[in-house]
């Protein structure tokens, strides 16, 4: 009986992945958002190169914060302040980051999604003992929230060091996914972020 019940879980699972590939497929394999007036990003750098990462990867809206995160969602002191990560991956005439209290969180902005959308990355870096909690939120029409995936709780002490790659759903998208947003909450303690890329096309 639990070996039947087992198995009707993975069908349903594959079900899920098949009708969504076959609506992505329809719409000429574009993500649903191409149609709702977000950018689909081009992914054309290797920022993460220094660190053996050669993945293409396409840089989040205001992902640096050199725009005092212009389309972020900051909530119980995140701000973004002066001084830029040391590593300087985006450009060299950056100045600012995204400061976030304990307790702040900071939501970026939609981006285009696709099937083929893998992993993200960002610099990150804090108090002694703080981490970073990362939620990947995928979005259907009207931006509401079709499910959220936990990306981990990144440590955070120290100086400026990039994230891991942190995984998307690996082409298993809740079914009418059209853009995904991510959302950094500190924990114990004081943390900051900078320059916050996504690989929208699944690469090595």
């Amino acid at each position: 009986m639990a070996s039947n019940r087992f198995f009707r879980r993975v069908r349903a699972v594959v079900v899920l992945g098949f009708v969504g590939g076959t609506i992505a497929m329809a719409m000429g394999a574009a993500p649903a958002s191409a149609g709702l007036g977000l950018a689909c990003p081009s992914a054309t750098s290797s920022p993460f190169e220094g660190w053996k990462d050669y993945a293409n990867y396409a840089f989040a809206p205001d992902g640096g914060f050199e725009s005092g995160g212009s389309g972020w969602t900051l909530s119980n002191g995140a701000r973004a302040v002066y001084g830029n990560e040391s590593f300087y991956v985006h450009g060299s005439s950056d100045k600012t980051s995204l400061s976030l209290p304990a307790g702040a969180s900071a939501t970026s902005p939609g981006m285009c999604i696709s099937l083929l959308s893998s992993k993200m990355r960002f610099l990150v870096k804090g108090d002694s003992g703080s981490s970073v909690k990362v939620q990947i939120l995928y979005r259907g029409l009207l931006s509401s929230v079709l499910g959220i995936l936990d990306g981990g709780t990144i440590s955070a002490g120290g100086s400026w060091k990039p994230s891991p790659q942190i995984g998307m759903l690996g082409g298993v998208l809740p079914l009418l996914t059209s853009s995904v947003s991510f959302r950094f909450t500190a924990v114990g303690g004081a943390a900051g972020i900078d320059d916050v890329y996504l690989d929208p096309m699944k690469s090595s």
